[in-house]
């Protein structure tokens, strides 16, 4: 799961500019906000409080009047928490660039693995994003098991696995076996809380723990810190999963 992060480009050579942005918007977890050729129009955007901040500077250093070091000088209250991922043709700014604290130094023409690297190391030192809190929804469902009927609040379920004819219900206490399908027991429990990805699981996505960057499974624990269920998401359900995921996470 990704957070998504704001990023500006400082480049005076348009075509570089525009090759660097084409590269970094190929990024899902990268907002691009605005590109400048020069520092001053930099310096105006960051000193403007109405102007939302980056979280990246992709900043080339030999520029027309003002150099990338005299911006970072002159903005240096504006972008504290930045992080700083130099660009440019001249490796003897390696060592100056240290004094201003640099997240990464690409030399040009940049390769994409190179700038992949530097924008994931850069991004490993922000805070990781707390997962969007969503109120527990109150109710239950009534199972019919070895009959007689059990009630289970929503609040209980993990996630529900289908085999044949019975559906599993697994809580952290324990699971249940009902005569039934997986489609029917979808329709009985809320959509905003609880998800189909694969044939066979519906999940709670309350619980979700972690998954996989290509959305090929998902780790659920109980908020009592109970066993991890690792659940297999479907080639069909991963497109949906995704755009569920990064609503509720606010990636």
């Amino acid at each position: 799961m990704k957070h998504k992060y704001t990023y500006i480009v400082i480049e005076d050579v348009e075509l570089q500019r525009e090759n660097l942005i084409e590269q970094l918007n190929t990024r899902l977890d990268l907002v691009f906000l605005n590109s400048f050729e020069n520092a001053e129009d930099a310096y105006n955007f960051l000193a403007d409080e109405a102007n939302p901040r980056p979280d990246l500077i992709f900043l080339d250093i030999e520029m027309p009047e003002a150099s990338g070091f005299n911006l970072l000088d002159a903005a240096s209250n504006f972008c504290l928490s930045a992080k700083v991922i130099i660009t440019t043709a001249f490796a003897e700014y390696a060592i100056k660039g240290y004094e201003y604290n640099i997240s990464g130094y690409l030399l040009k023409p940049i390769e994409r693995e190179k700038l992949n690297h530097a924008i994931d190391k850069a991004i490993s030192g922000f805070p990781a994003p707390a997962p969007a809190k969503h109120p527990p929804v109150r109710g239950h469902i009534l199972i019919k098991e070895k009959g007689k009927w059990v009630k289970v609040d929503y609040q209980e379920i993990l996630y529900c696995e289908g085999a044949n004819v019975d559906v599993k219900v697994v809580t952290p206490n324990g699971a249940y076996l009902t005569r039934d399908r997986v489609k029917n027991m979808v329709k009985l429990l809320p959509a905003e809380n609880f998800m189909r990805i694969h044939d066979s699981y519906i999940i709670n996505l309350d619980y979700v723990k972690s998954f996989a960057g290509n959305y090929t499974f998902v780790e659920l624990v109980h908020h009592s810190g109970a066993e991890l269920h690792e659940l297999r998401i479907g080639p069909k359900y991963r497109d949906a999963f995704r755009d569920r995921m990064r609503k509720r996470w606010k990636e």
